[in-house]
Formats: C-alpha cells, sequence, structure tokens
C-alpha cells in the first residue's frame, strides 16, 4: 500500500491537491475514453483536481464535446514538446499522484519534478484478463531516478485493478430502461430510428476485410436484424470493397435494405451517451478498450473486435477474456461463439456455409446467451471497481 496522507476533500473549493494524468493517444477514441473516464473518477470519487495532459486534444473535443461541468476539476493541458510542458508546469500545483497511461513515457521536465514532490506514480495499463497480469498488478518497479513505478493492470479478476465504473451506473441504466418517454427522447436528440426489424444491433467496430463476408452471413441466415453502425470504419469497409453502393449510407440516418438485413448509419455520440446505445441495443459489436467495459457494464450479448497489435498479441487477450468469461456457457453455444469471435478478429478462417451455420446456432441459443451475458455482468458488478481498489491502495477514502 502506498498512502497519500491526504485530507481529502479538505480545501476550501473542496477539492484536494493535483493528480496528472498523461495520454497519447493510439487507439484515437479507446484512449481518449479511457484517460478522460479516469479523470473523471479520480475527481468525482477521490476529490482530486485532475491535470490531464493530452497529445490529441481535437480526438477529445470531440469524444467530450461539453467538458464545462469538470472545468473546475479537471485542467486540459495539450501535451507537446518539451518546451511547452515546462511552461505549463510552472503553473501546476505539485500532484500527489501522477498516472501515465498504456506506458506513454513521462516528459522529463515532468520525471525531474517528480523527484522533488514524490507522488505516486502509476502505469495504468491495458486492461487484460490474462493471468500473469494479475501476479504483476501493483506491483513496484525501482526507477532509475530513485521514485517507484507500481503497475496497475485493469482486468475481471478479483485481484487485478478492477474496471472503470460510475457510483450510480445501475441507477441510471434501471431508469432509462424503465421509462420509455427516456428512450423515445435520447432518440430523437440524436436522430436514432423510433424502430426497427429483427434484432438490433449496435456495431461500433474497426475497419476490416471480414465485413462483407458477415454481411453475406447475415443476408444468408434469412432472419430480420438491424445494424445501428457507429463510428463510419465499417460502412468505409463495405464500401471500399464495393458491397454497398458509392452513395449508400452517407449521411448519418441513412438506411440501406437488402432481403431482411438493415444497415442504419447513426451519428457519432459522445462518451457520455454511448451507455444508452447499449441500453437500447439487443447485441453489440463494439471496438477498443473503453466500449468494451462499457459493453461488460451493459450486460448484454456482444462480440468485441479487439484493437490489432503485431504478432497477433491482441489474440492471447482476447482469448484470456473469453476463456473466463464463457467458461459456464452451454457448449453448443460457446463453440458457436467462440469460432465467429475468431473468424471476426482475425484468428481463423471460415467458409461461408460454417459461418452461417455458426451464426444460426448462435441464433438458436439466444435466450441462453442473453442470460449468460447477464450474470457475467452482474458478477463483475458484485466486485470492486477500480476506483474503489485505487482508494484502498492509496489509502483514501471515496466520496
Amino acid at each position: 500500500m502506498h498512502s497519500l496522507n491526504l485530507p481529502v476533500c479538505a480545501s476550501p473549493d473542496g477539492l484536494a491537491t493535483e493528480a496528472w494524468v498523461f495520454v497519447r493517444v493510439i487507439d484515437n477514441f479507446g484512449d481518449v475514453g479511457v484517460g478522460w473516464r479516469l479523470s473523471c473518477l479520480l475527481a468525482d470519487y477521490l476529490c482530486l483536481r485532475v491535470r490531464l495532459w493530452i497529445d490529441d486534444v481535437d480526438a477529445l473535443d470531440r469524444l467530450v464535446p461539453e467538458r464545462a461541468g469538470y472545468q473546475a476539476q479537471i485542467m486540459v493541458e495539450v501535451w507537446q514538446d518539451e518546451a511547452v510542458v515546462q511552461r505549463q508546469l510552472a503553473d501546476a500545483a505539485d500532484p500527489v499522484l501522477v498516472i501515465e497511461t498504456f506506458g506513454c513515457d513521462l516528459p522529463p521536465a515532468v520525471l525531474a519534478r517528480m523527484t522533488e514532490c514524490r507522488p505516486l506514480w502509476l502505469n495504468w495499463e491495458y486492461l487484460t484478463a490474462e493471468d500473469w497480469a494479475v501476479d504483476l498488478h501493483a506491483m513496484p518497479s525501482l526507477q532509475a531516478n530513485g521514485l517507484e513505478k507500481y503497475f496497475w493492470f485493469m482486468g475481471i479478476d478479483a485481484a487485478s485493478g478492477g474496471l472503470l465504473r460510475e457510483a450510480d451506473y445501475v441507477a441510471e441504466r434501471a431508469a432509462f430502461l424503465q421509462q420509455p418517454l427516456l428512450q423515445q427522447a435520447f432518440r430523437q436528440q440524436y436522430g436514432l430510428p423510433l424502430q426497427h426489424s429483427g434484432q438490433l444491433w449496435l456495431v461500433f467496430a474497426y475497419a476490416s476485410v471480414c465485413w462483407p463476408q458477415w454481411m453475406a452471413m447475415w443476408q444468408q441466415a434469412d432472419t430480420p436484424i438491424t445494424l445501428w453502425l457507429a463510428g463510419g470504419q465499417v460502412i468505409d469497409s463495405l464500401r471500399a470493397q464495393q458491397v454497398i453502393p458509392p452513395d449508400a449510407l452517407q449521411q448519418d440516418g441513412d438506411v440501406w435494405v437488402v432481403g431482411k438485413l438493415t444497415l442504419v448509419r447513426i451519428p457519432f455520440v459522445p462518451q457520455a451517451a454511448f451507455d444508452r446505445l447499449l441500453w437500447l441495443a439487443d447485441a453489440a459489436i463494439v471496438r477498443g478498450e473503453d466500449s468494451f467495459v462499457r459493453a461488460l457494464w451493459a450486460g448484454l450479448p456482444f462480440f468485441w473486435h479487439i484493437y490489432r497489435q503485431d504478432d497477433d498479441a491482441h489474440l492471447h487477450k482476447l482469448h484470456a477474456f473469453w476463456n473466463k468469461a464463457t467458461a459456464g456457457w452451454p457448449a453448443g453455444l460457446r463453440a458457436a461463439f467462440m469460432v465467429l469471435s475468431d473468424d471476426l478478429n482475425g484468428a481463423g478462417s471460415l467458409d461461408g456455409l460454417r459461418r452461417v451455420a455458426a451464426w444460426q446456432d448462435l441464433c438458436a441459443d439466444w435466450q441462453n446467451w442473453v442470460k449468460a451475458a447477464a450474470a457475467w455482468s452482474e458478477m463483475l458488478h458484485a466486485q470492486d471497481g477500480a476506483l474503489e481498489k485505487l482508494a484502498r491502495f492509496c489509502h483514501l477514502p471515496l466520496k
């Protein structure tokens, strides 16, 4: 344990001293999403004033277009060259906590400042369900400057660093699902269709050569299904591979129908609205890390289109999660799901007949999939989240 020894919320404006969070954007909205959500939770539940350094403020502005509610709690700094960082540091109070997200390497001027004020230093790692991450979680590493850096591994195991979650999440979800007027207002706010045909899938995924094959699978399955396509990359893939006409799905709200398959281009929504998209859907395909965790909290059936890494390192992470999450599933459901998950993520290649057969097997066991996804989500909700675990690690009470 590392004690910050702070009087929480003792300052006149209700905030304690500063925490610094550093984000370099690699996976666009995934890195930004985690960095911003972490900053908000530090401010909301640990009463820390957060200084967020980020090298792509444009991505943050798009994901969080209205930051006014956090102006007093989160100061956004554009992470540029060393000279700019030094000027920014001149106006910054000493931090009690410094978090570098995903091993982004801190600027030399920041490291020099840290040797003077000696904050708690965390490397906030990518989420993984691999067993080695639990063994290394919260372990210190002595650095050349004499400071210890602790490695924080978010994960699904009780002994991991947990997952980012708001304290009122369950109540917010219940209120939304129980009030049709709220759902209708949300749909109208973002120009979402008020009705849909068959199952409703939210698809927020990366560009891939697999999408024409999956479109063919959905068409051949010959059951009604509606896809809300978010983010544009799936549509770009379909257009580039001439699956849809050049003029199809160009504008938000555009619809393209072939047989019993309906594609709808939906607008980009800010991070704060993404949960509601998931709550409206029957199932989802999500990408990256922040969206993946939100799908876990939503408790609906979903596939994870994971960010690809060199040497297929991402597949170890993918399999580690699903091997644990599907351990109690019926054998047929598990087999169908795993083969399609691998197909989606480039871990195997199915011919058209096997792909359609796997999809039909999945749909035939739909209710078991719904129950299994909900049960897994409830189990995760019963665990302490990342902020509860961080508060214990720092000896800080939660607000």
